[in-house]
């Protein structure tokens, strides 16, 4: 009967320990680490050359206050040659985001709100000056906004692959900032090749478009 009883006392005390052990609450990743290829197409309503697609790479950090709640930084680049000129931007983001997914899920979706700035520059591919002044190099720094989300799944503790984030981004881009210059012109009958315009100054136009990434992430 003793023996009966201490091993009824040391199981109840073993599955009292368990149940204590499976009601803690699991351990928050604090950080994660993003690296990836990004597309980006931006559309800029009835100016050449747009629409336009542009090829590039994303790293974003994330800090999470919570298992739900975080905030993240964003860094990402694009370039491409169009009409006989390189357009490239460099995006600098940070804002709130947020993170969903069933515990001990390999599945993880996340959303997030970025604002920042991006540093974008069109260069005539045959040296010509731009707007009115003599660089062939113009460049404007836009207020950037970018509002999305997407899927990163588990491959083991730390490491996990995100297969999806798509974003719709806004750009607020100032002409004067680019000497007057907009963007490249369509050929009228008079000229066979595009030229720029410094017709634009002193006019803000608007660009935006959607934005795939995809990557891996670290996790610790």
């Amino acid at each position: 009967m003793r023996k009966m009883i201490g091993f009824v006392v040391v199981l109840a005390f073993f599955l009292s320990a368990a149940s204590a052990q499976e009601s803690r609450p699991t351990s928050v990743d604090r950080w994660d680490i993003f690296a990836g290829y990004s597309f980006s197409r931006i559309y800029v309503a009835n100016e050449a050359p747009f629409p336009m697609n542009l090829n590039g790479g994303q790293g974003a950090i994330t800090y999470n206050f919570t298992r739900h709640l975080g905030a993240t930084a964003e860094v990402a680049g694009y370039s491409n040659d169009v009409d006989g000129a390189t357009f490239s931007t460099q995006a600098f983001l940070f804002g709130p985001s947020g993170r969903f997914g069933l515990r001990n899920s390999r599945l993880s979706f996340f959303a997030h709100q970025l604002f920042g700035t991006t540093h974008m520059t069109i260069t005539s591919d045959a040296g010509e000056p731009c707007g009115s002044g003599t660089s062939p190099t113009c460049t404007t720094y836009p207020f950037t906004m970018a509002s999305g989300g997407g899927l990163d799944v588990k491959l083991s503790k730390h490491i996990w692959v995100r297969p999806l984030q798509v974003e719709y981004f806004n750009e607020q881009i100032s002409l004067d900032a680019l000497g007057g210059l907009a963007v490249p012109v369509a050929p009228s009958p008079r000229s066979a090749a595009h030229s720029y315009s410094p017709a634009f100054s002193g006019i803000r136009i608007t660009a935006q478009g959607m934005r795939y990434s995809g990557g891996v992430v670290y996790r610790f």
